[in-house]
């Protein structure tokens, strides 16, 4: 009953975990597939930290608020960008190794909207999966942690406004209750609403679900960023990812004719912020003329391994051949509201990584922001729970499993209202979006929830929080950050 519960093996979660053991807290860590499966695992991109000669954590602060599109919390951005190196160094001596040149020294990449190069990167564009093979086995032999794999969160328990634990269901559906002072979620996006996306199968909103389910404020859901280059192949899901640093090296976005189309919406071309390239390639991808040429960048197979290897499963390289692209879903920049230290608007929650709201992207995320969110947010939030298991020690009630409860199957027969949601949200609250469009989803997303059959609470979670992403996308009227409206063109007051 005093151990806490970290939900979610991402960077955030398991460095959450880590961090409460490291201060001596016995923890439970659950994820619902295994270790190696969250968006973290998955990103080709680095991570951004003002560490290199000519840098600056003020340098950094004020990219990533220009990013931010005027919606960047300042003091979350500070802490971002200050705490930043002293989390990389911990990390560093835990075992992870980042990319270094011939002198020893760590390399610092390019991606766009940075002044500086300050990405590093692990095994080239490897770097979420070495990152989370360096902390799985940190957390594999850690003897405070338990943890827990192919089990899922159903729902919180509320106690006197208090989170006193969870539901958690084993891969039989079957469903225990855990009892915790403190819940941390690190349940990562929300990708898998969408019909086009780089993440996983797991990110299907299950964070903002439970958490809102509880009582727990979440803000910003409206902006979503939506990656420029994701390989389009039609039906193949999740896309994979061609990563940013691509275009940092030198890679160009092309039509057929070899024109560089993304100088037409912005003189930085292709090291514009995401939200204007991906509109850019939106309207190309659309005639089937959107293109990603890696073949003039020197030895770029060798340089992008991971990138070349995906590739490769459809017959493509990215040395010899045009890619074909279009944007897909890829990070959520709203999420769970949470404070400094990553707690929730509902006591006894906490959230880090990208479930979390912290204010440090604002209305659009800065390249390779996102791993070194995670690290800070949820290093914080584990020294948060910790402080309060120390100074204010609490007893927490058993509890039993309501009837309704488990799960054996039902979300299969609801996996063709999914399939239609998806459609839908890539179609009318993907880059481009309407008050037409945005009217029409919120009816249409009504009438699938209505046609959830019982029992189904997985597929009735992700409808409840598409349609709050398309209701709050339609109350926005105005265009900023990840956040396009075209009949709102240009933006307002930022709020």
């Amino acid at each position: 009953m005093h151990r806490p519960l970290v939900v979610g093996t991402g960077i955030a979660g398991l460095w959450s975990a880590w961090r409460l053991a490291a201060e001596g807290h016995d923890v439970r860590l659950v994820t619902k597939g295994t270790l190696e499966d969250s968006n973290t695992a998955w990103a080709q991109g680095g991570i951004a930290v003002a560490m290199d000669v000519g840098d600056s954590p003020a340098l950094h602060a004020a990219d990533t608020i220009a990013a931010s599109d005027g919606l960047a919390d300042p003091i979350a951005v500070d802490v971002l960008v200050t705490e930043g190196p002293d989390r990389i160094r911990e990390l560093l001596g835990l075992g992870a190794q980042f990319d270094r040149g011939p002198d020893g020294a760590l390399v610092f990449g390019l991606e766009a909207a940075h002044s500086r190069a300050r990405i590093i990167h692990s095994e080239g564009d490897r770097t979420g999966a070495a990152l989370v093979a360096t902390l799985s086995k940190v957390v594999r032999a850690h003897p405070k942690i338990e943890l827990i794999e192919e089990a899922r969160v159903r729902r919180l328990v509320v106690q006197d406004g208090r989170v006193v634990g969870a539901i958690v269901l084993n891969v039989e559906g079957e469903p225990t209750a855990i009892a915790t002072p403190a819940v941390v979620l690190a349940t990562g996006g929300v990708g898998q609403l969408f019909e086009i996306t780089t993440n996983p199968s797991v990110a299907t909103a299950d964070g903002w679900a439970i958490a809102q389910a509880a009582g727990a404020e979440l803000h910003h859901v409206e902006f979503l960023q939506f990656h420029p280059t994701a390989l389009h192949i039609p039906g193949i899901n999740p896309a994979p990812l061609l990563t940013e640093a691509l275009r940092g090296a030198g890679a160009w976005l092309v039509g057929a004719n070899g024109d560089r189309f993304t100088f037409e919406a912005d003189p930085r071309g292709e090291l514009a912020p995401r939200d204007i390239v991906a509109r850019a390639v939106a309207g190309r991808a659309l005639r089937g003329d959107a293109f990603l040429d890696a073949r003039h960048v020197a030895d770029v197979a060798g340089r992008f391994p991971g990138v070349e290897v995906l590739v490769a499963r459809h017959g493509l390289s990215l040395a010899t051949d045009l890619l074909p692209v279009a944007p897909a879903m890829h990070y959520a920049m709203g999420g769970i509201r949470t404070d400094l230290d990553g707690a929730a608007t509902l006591p006894g929650l906490w959230a880090v990584g990208e479930c979390a709201q912290t204010g440090v992207h604002g209305a659009n995320r800065l390249a390779s922001n996102s791993l070194l969110e995670g690290l800070v947010f949820a290093d914080r939030a584990g020294r948060s729970v910790s402080r309060m298991l120390t100074e204010q020690p609490r007893r927490v009630s058993s509890f039993a499993p309501a009837p309704n409860d488990g799960d054996h199957g039902p979300d299969a027969l609801g996996a063709d209202i999914v399939r239609a949601m998806r459609r839908l949200m890539t179609r009318d609250v993907g880059v481009l979006r309407t008050e037409h469009g945005l009217a029409e989803a919120e009816v249409a997303l009504a009438d699938l929830r209505a046609a959830v059959p019982e029992g189904a609470w997985h597929v009735a979670d992700q409808l409840r929080i598409a349609a709050l992403i398309a209701r709050e996308a339609r109350r926005r009227r105005e265009s900023r950050g990840g956040h396009r409206r075209t009949d709102f063109p240009n933006p307002r007051t930022p709020v």
